[in-house]
């Protein structure tokens, strides 16, 4: 039994669920479900009887509703994985502009799964950014999901600072209105190019809900598979696949490219990075040099010990060109030396990596692409430092990204580590209560501050520091691995603070 739902009577929730929806939850996700159960309970004002009867006939709307949207993850934020935005600037849309699909200049993208819409805005976005080279052509954005309340947000255009987290201050600046302390409204031009339709692939009428029957050119559907099972994900493959235009491109989340192996694709391998175009396989991609820019990608592990060097309606908008000139692709962006200098700090060659950063960040040689890249230069830049014994170096450059990226708490975790290994405790402190005010959910700041507060004799704010962490450890499965914990299991840490017996 796991917290009053019998173990038979969650095997079987779970397989109803997954009639009715395709959401898949094996036995290692019951915990997750259980919590989400709970919660539909209360918002239907029901019991998991009633509940439990009414899944097994033919569930109303607002139960099937009510469970998608308590059994879904709807966090995601603003330009999420800056590697993938990068090629899809770089190769993808390059590509499509150099080598039109259509006889028209038209591009239809696809956000799957779109949850609260940070990610179809993000490619609004960047088309406007490019409008340089798009301004005469048609482009049409749809997002769609699986979940109501994500949708109503994301029709809504209105975010937390949370949702902005990744997204530099220029980029804040030119498309959100800020409407109080913590919200932000996206700008209106942005809003008006992406339209939204609830959706659920497992549907037989899928294309009806989504309102749209013209091929696409891309598809985005990261993080969705993950919730299938093996005969759900081919089913939805299949569908994605069919809805592509060829030599289409069809984005999955990095977990959720092996599960792409139709023979209808042909998987595209860019560095830090694969994905699949519908088409038969052709000449490999020259030069394709962009880089991994996410920010869980160079920050995943703690910066300490530092030798160790890793860590931490359908709706278009024609654009044309009034005065008929020929837009012209900008020369291709050089970011070789960026990628060599992650080649050397992955090898543990640090100076050599510091050497190339700085000529990057002083020379701007990333100004075609500064808005996606400045940040992550200046925060390799800093671990480079931070590696060679350069602290105060370290800290300059972690603290400039911090003034790129404001609501980051990623990069104030960073900086706590810098501040931790100059025996600046009071000022890695001050740091990870900056990280946990932006994000109250990370949990290793939480135990970190903890560590810290324990250090400094503050017994009473330490166990408060812990028990923080163990809630939050509580919601989340016992074998996911934790961000920045040197890939400590959720059921690991739980024991490590228990054993501790702070008092």
């Amino acid at each position: 039994m796991i917290k009053d739902i019998p173990e038979n009577m969650l095997d079987e929730l779970s397989r109803l669920i997954t009639t009715h929806t395709g959401l898949y939850f094996p036995e290692k996700k019951w915990n997750t479900l259980t919590k989400g159960i709970k919660s539909v309970i209360n918002d239907l004002d029901t019991d998991i009887h009633q509940l439990f009867q009414n899944l097994q006939s033919s569930p109303s709307k607002e139960i099937v509703n009510a469970i998608t949207t308590r059994l879904t993850i709807g966090e995601t934020y603003f330009l999420r994985d800056k590697n993938f935005f990068q090629i899809l600037q770089d190769h993808i849309l390059r590509g499509i502009i150099k080598h039109p699909k259509r006889k028209s200049k038209k591009i239809i993208f696809w956000s799957a799964g779109c949850a609260t819409g940070e990610e179809p805005y993000s490619i609004a976005i960047l088309v406007d950014q490019m409008m340089h080279v798009l301004k005469d052509w048609e482009i049409t954005i749809i997002g769609s999901d699986i979940n109501p309340l994500a949708l109503h947000k994301a029709k809504n255009g209105i975010y937390s600072n949370w949702s902005l987290r990744g997204t530099p201050e220029k980029i804040i600046k030119k498309y959100f209105t800020q409407t109080s302390r913590n919200l932000f409204q996206i700008a209106p031009h942005i809003q008006q190019m992406v339209h939204f339709s609830q959706m659920n692939l497992m549907d037989d009428n899928y294309l009806a809900s989504l309102k749209f029957y013209e091929a696409m050119d891309i598809i985005l559907c990261r993080n969705v598979l993950m919730y299938f099972n093996d005969q759900g994900r081919n089913i939805a493959l299949k569908k994605l696949s069919k809805l592509l235009i060829e030599n289409g491109w069809l984005i999955t989340g990095p977990a959720e490219s092996g599960f792409v192996n139709l023979p209808e694709f042909t998987s595209v391998r860019f560095p830090n990075a694969l994905y699949h175009r519908k088409g038969k396989p052709r000449k490999i991609i020259e030069n394709a040099n962009p880089i991994r820019t996410e920010r869980y990608a160079h920050l995943r592990r703690p910066l300490l010990p530092m030798h160790e060097g890793r860590r931490l309606t359908d709706r278009t908008y024609p654009r044309r060109n009034p005065e008929n000139k020929v837009s012209r692709l900008p020369e291709k962006p050089n970011y070789d030396m960026y990628q060599e200098a992650l080649n050397d700090y992955q090898q543990g060659a640090y100076a050599q990596s510091a050497k190339k950063l700085l000529k990057i960040v002083s020379q701007g040689q990333n100004n075609n692409n500064s808005f996606l890249m400045k940040t992550e230069s200046m925060v390799l830049l800093a671990k480079s430092y931070a590696n060679i014994g350069e602290l105060e170096q370290a800290k300059n450059w972690c603290e400039k990204a911090i003034e790129s990226e404001k609501l980051n708490p990623e990069i104030y975790y960073l900086l706590s580590t810098i501040f931790q290994s100059a025996e600046n405790i009071d000022d890695a402190i001050n740091s990870l209560k900056q990280s946990i005010y932006l994000d109250h959910e990370f949990i290793m700041a939480h135990f970190t501050l903890g560590m810290l507060l324990f250090q400094k004799r503050k017994p009473v704010e330490s166990k408060k520091s812990m028990k923080n962490a163990l809630s939050l450890l509580e919601l989340t499965d016992t074998d996911e691995i934790l961000p920045y914990s040197e890939g400590m299991t959720v059921g690991r840490l739980v024991e490590t603070i228990k054993s501790m017996k702070i008092n």
